[in-house]
Order: structure tokens, then C-alpha cells, then sequence
């Protein structure tokens, strides 16, 4: 996950085809591939912005559904 906030004297700003580069060495930690897609969360309150990798949302649906189907199920 990236936490991305706004800086008016920032490096990286969204592109005129409304993308937002992501620096290499910070996509490498979070295991992003170029062109990868990702989910985008606003924390407009704090204008952050948080970029999750789609394999990590979709491990933590999982994760959920798993625990959901097994609640109420005990026997």
C-alpha cells in the first residue's frame, strides 16, 4: 500500500491523461508492476490518497469471505 499526499512544490503530479506516476523504488516495496492495476482510496478529509495493489484487495476479500461463511457455521 502507498499513502500519497498533496505537495504544491511536489516531484510527481497527475498527468494531463489523469495518470500519477509512482516512483520505481516505491512500486518495487509495495510489489507493483508497471501497468499493474491498482484500487485508488481518497482520504479527502487529510487529502491522501491510498493506492492498494488489486492482488492485495482481492487477498483481503478473500480472507473475508472465508471468515463470513464460516461464521455461525460451527458445529
Amino acid at each position: 500500500m502507498l499513502v500519497i499526499c498533496s505537495a504544491s512544490d511536489g516531484l510527481h503530479q497527475v498527468g494531463s491523461r489523469g495518470h500519477l506516476p509512482l516512483p520505481a523504488n516505491a512500486r518495487h516495496m509495495c510489489r507493483i508492476e508497471p501497468g499493474q492495476p491498482v484500487l485508488l482510496a481518497a482520504i479527502v478529509t487529510y487529502d491522501l490518497l491510498v493506492v492498494h495493489p488489486v492482488s492485495t484487495v482481492v487477498r483481503l476479500l478473500a480472507d473475508l469471505h472465508t471468515h463470513l461463511a464460516g461464521v455461525g457455521n460451527e458445529r
